[in-house]
């Protein structure tokens, strides 16, 4: 008879057993998960970097190339280079002994590194285990070829010995960027500006088309998929739109040129605060009167855009480093701002143009109107003398432009009126933005009809009693001598993709036409009046029709709002052919280095030195005759008279685009007893009712 088997009972203890093996297991599932992510957020960074550099599972960025500034016919005034950060898992080199010799060989030999501080580096308690040490930044693309190169085993005849060094360097691997570069150092820096590291811009176009420039970084990912197998997705970057500026590198360099030269011909000069410099400040804006655009715009405050912190030229090393860094940052805003966006100032009788224009077109006054000057006019119990304080006599509307007279431009203030007067100003766009895109224009400070009375209008006719920046006066002027259009100045032709493709194209803006064709007649005969018998005599250029007015203002001390003695700021506003105007240009001097700073026709004469370059390289035909005599009275001779020039007949060289190719009086003051400007307006006040000069992003472009 069978042995029954006896049946065992799955009873309580077992299941208290197997329930207590089930939580154990759980609990470290739990423990270990939760380590887990606290790796991953403690050093998942590092862990990841690590198996970047050995396993080439990535995610990693992929940083966009900020887009280039050029001048109009494409010299790249900007650009973003490739650069790589050699990074250093030292952890890695520490895996084998056999890895750290020729890990420190190949970077001292790629990378000019120290051998002694890598071993020290990498075998150090503290760095050991380190999976990310910057050894070198800004490596170039050459230099991380080479590297590669030095350390590949294959394509040459090595022996084992040397194969088996080679495949021993551990470690090193490469974090890509872009580094900012300025290939023509401090030309046209006032403009370009520059960046920071983070691709912000700081002043200039760099600031102002900030968010046009930037593109958008991408990214590498890189994992396993279900068959273990590397699978990669390359999300590729945006790089950023590239500007075409209006600015001609020839031009921009000629200009600066004999700003230079004019800053070391007054240097030895009486103020020693200037640290070597002709003037305070030296300026000048060309620009095409018909279309607004930009061909230079230059100071004596350039710097070099690669190292903007170096301010030598104006501040001695042991006077920096007695200044907080509030008075520091005072010193770089003072060297990186635009004197002619931001600065605010009397223009003095550049202005009496407008005026003239302005009481035309109203009727105010006929062209063919005569005017006496006797020296002076009493305004109320005011007594505000002319220039010439014997009087000019009976004058012309046109002669009373080219004698530079205070005594009938007030008489034409009068006719005016205030109402008039106050109304015009704003129709040639004073005491607004003139939408310039530059950062940080500043709008002048005017009166209005409330608070201008017969003292203020009589001065503010010849330019003192209000402020404007140069590009104000600028862009007025070519309204003056155009035909009567009002062009909004820009500085950027083209905005480009990173293809070459025109995303945006800016043209002209007519903003408003403030006087008709036939008062732009007057005034053109006018101010060619004033270049050939007038104020403007030094201004005069062999072979071409110029027009100009001069102008000089005397400052305010900022200290006690009295003028300021002695102190004062000169200038020359014209346009060549006066009759078809191509180019206008504005040369303002702000407190020559001489002891009498109204005399000596400064930026009259650098004015002439600058177009007799420009007009040839323009195509721009010589047109008069003149004589020997007067090329000697204005101390030029035939052959820097005849350098370059072209006559209407002649075809001038041109490149493959069809550039041409270029062959590398003293004045009394405006300065009676006059008003002083309104008060400056707070930041706040400056917004109110303006356009905004803050710059513009990706979204106001529209795709062409």
């Amino acid at each position: 008879m069978k042995k029954r088997r006896r049946k065992q009972k799955f009873d309580k203890q077992m299941q208290k057993k197997l329930l207590g093996v089930f939580a154990f297991v759980l609990l470290v599932l739990v423990i270990l998960n939760l380590r887990i992510a606290y790796i991953n957020i403690k050093s998942g960074d590092k862990y990841a970097k690590q198996v970047l550099s050995q396993k080439e599972y990535d995610s990693r960025s992929i940083p966009y190339r900020r887009g280039e500034i050029r001048d109009r016919n494409g010299n790249v005034l900007a650009r973003s280079e490739k650069v790589y950060t050699v990074i250093l898992d030292c952890k890695a080199v520490n895996e084998k002994e056999a890895y750290l010799e020729p890990t420190v060989k190949a970077l001292a030999a790629s990378f000019g590194l120290d051998e002694t501080e890598l071993r020290s580096l990498i075998t150090a308690e503290a760095t050991r285990n380190s999976q990310y040490q910057i050894l070198k930044k800004k490596v170039t693309q050459e230099e991380k070829d080479a590297y590669e190169t030095s350390i590949s085993t294959s394509g040459e005849d090595l022996t084992e010995k040397e194969i088996a060094e080679r495949q021993n360097v551990q470690g090193i691997w490469f974090e890509e960027n872009y580094v900012r570069e300025y290939p023509m150092k401090s030309l046209a820096s006032t403009v370009v500006g520059f960046s920071n590291d983070l691709s912000d811009g700081i002043v200039g176009l760099e600031s102002y088309y900030t968010d046009v420039l930037n593109g958008v970084n991408g990214r590498e990912f890189g994992y396993l998929n279900e068959d273990s197998e590397l699978q990669r997705t390359v999300i590729e970057p945006e790089n950023g739109y590239s500007l075409v500026s209006t600015l001609d590198v020839n031009i921009q360099q000629i200009v600066e040129k004999y700003i230079k030269q004019l800053d070391e011909e007054l240097s030895d000069g009486p103020n020693q605060e200037l640290n070597g410099h002709g003037a305070k400040n030296i300026a000048v804006i060309v620009m095409n009167p018909k279309t607004g655009e930009i061909y230079a715009m230059a100071t004596n405050h350039s710097y070099d855009l690669s190292d903007p912190y170096d301010v030598s030229s104006w501040y001695e090393e042991k006077d920096l480093e007695t200044l907080t860094d509030e008075e520091k940052a005072e010193v770089y805003n003072d060297l990186w701002s635009n004197f002619c966006v931001s600065y605010a100032f009397e223009p003095g009788s550049t202005f009496k143009p407008i005026t003239v224009s302005s009481a035309i077109e109203t009727g105010s006054i006929d062209p063919d109107d005569t005017f006496y000057c006797d020296g002076y006019e009493f305004i109320t119990d005011t007594r505000i003398n002319c220039d010439n304080v014997n009087g000019h006599g009976m004058e012309t509307v046109r002669e009373a432009i080219q004698n530079s007279c205070n005594d009938a431009l007030m008489q034409i203030g009068y006719q005016l009126g205030v109402e008039k007067f106050c109304k015009y100003q704003r129709l040639f766009n004073f005491g607004s933005r003139t939408g310039i895109d530059l950062p940080n224009e500043n709008i002048g400070s005017l009166y209005s009809t409330e608070n201008m009375h017969e003292v203020e209008l009589a001065t503010n006719t010849f330019g003192q009693g209000f402020t404007c920046t140069m590009i104000q006066e600028a862009a007025a002027f070519c309204a003056v001598v155009n035909g009567g259009y009002y062009y909004q100045p820009h500085m950027v032709k083209q905005i480009l993709n990173d293809q070459g493709g025109v995303v945006k194209t800016n043209d002209p803006i007519l903003l408003r036409q403030p006087i008709s064709a036939s008062t732009s007649k007057v005034l053109q005969e006018a101010l060619e009046m004033g270049v050939l018998y007038g104020t403007g005599r030094k201004a005069w250029v062999p072979g071409y029709r110029v027009g100009g007015k001069t102008g000089t203002a005397e400052k305010i001390n900022p200290e006690n709002g009295q003028r300021w003695q002695g102190r004062y700021i000169v200038s020359f506003i014209g346009a060549a052919p006066i009759n078809d105007p191509e180019v206008m240009i504005y040369s303002v001097v702000d407190e020559p280095n001489v002891d009498d700073q109204t005399q000596g026709g400064y930026p009259h004469v650098m004015s002439r030195k600058i177009l007799m370059e420009i007009l040839p390289y323009l195509n721009i035909p010589v047109t008069e005759e003149y004589t020997d005599e007067e090329l000697a009275d204005h101390g030029i001779t035939r052959e820097e008279a005849e350098a370059g020039r072209i006559t209407e007949t002649e075809t001038p060289e041109t490149d493959e685009d069809g550039n041409v190719i270029q062959s590398a009086d003293s004045q009394v003051a405006d300065n009676p007893n006059i008003s002083n400007p309104p008060a400056e307006k707070t930041e706040e006040e400056q917004q109110e009712g303006v356009p905004d000069n803050a710059g513009i992003t990706r979204e106001d472009l529209g795709e062409e």
